[in-house]
């Protein structure tokens, strides 16, 4: 990427190109957009996505869990471009939403544009990328049941947002603390799980 300190405000602007002029927006155009700029990006935004008003919408956070784990398992794969099925790609969301979650995520992806840059980056190589991809599938497997509890969803999605943003800025200092957010997490879990 030729300039990463407006990397991930770059990204948020063109979901709100992508979005803009009619009055819903097909998730395969939001793909679209992303997918120009490649899985970092993507795997930074979406999971930012759950934490603004788009994801207080019942099954949301389920709908973004299995485009993340999609995403992570053709990169995992090594295929270069996205892809989504059909019947996920058609699926509608009102721009006024949609217009709204990019409107919130503006001043978060300025802040984060100005703190993180490329450190470590042999960490966030092919290695770190695949042993991400695979922590990353795990973390969308947990969605889905923590739906029932209000915005647990939102700790394996910033989980997954921290692993694409160490993608996107090559910041393998990130990448480790995602390691270390996505053990934790996982032991929490299995704690919650075994003593409840």
């Amino acid at each position: 990427m030729a300039d990463d300190s407006t990397a991930l405000t770059d990204v948020v602007n063109e979901l709100k190109d992508a979005s803009e002029g009619k009055d819903t927006v097909e998730v395969g155009q939001l793909i679209d957009a992303l997918d120009e700029r490649g899985y970092g990006p993507a795997l930074a935004v979406l999971p930012l996505i759950e934490l603004t008003p788009l994801g207080g919408i019942p099954g949301f956070p389920t709908l973004l869990a299995l485009m993340v784990a999609i995403l992570a398992l053709r990169m995992l794969m090594g295929y270069e471009h996205f892809w989504a099925p059909d019947w996920l790609r058609d699926r509608s969301l009102k721009t006024s939403k949609v217009l709204k979650s990019v409107e919130w995520l503006k001043p978060v992806s300025r802040w984060i544009d100005d703190k993180l840059h490329a450190r470590l980056s042999r960490v966030a190589g092919p290695m770190g990328q695949k042993a991400a991809c695979l922590v990353i599938l795990c973390l969308c497997l947990a969605v889905p049941p923590l739906e029932v509890v209000p915005f647990a969803t939102s700790a394996p999605m910033i989980v997954i947002s921290i692993f694409g943003l160490a993608l996107l800025y090559r910041d393998g200092l990130l990448m480790l603390l995602g390691f270390i957010a996505a053990g934790i997490a996982g032991f929490a879990g299995v704690s919650y799980f075994l003593g409840g």
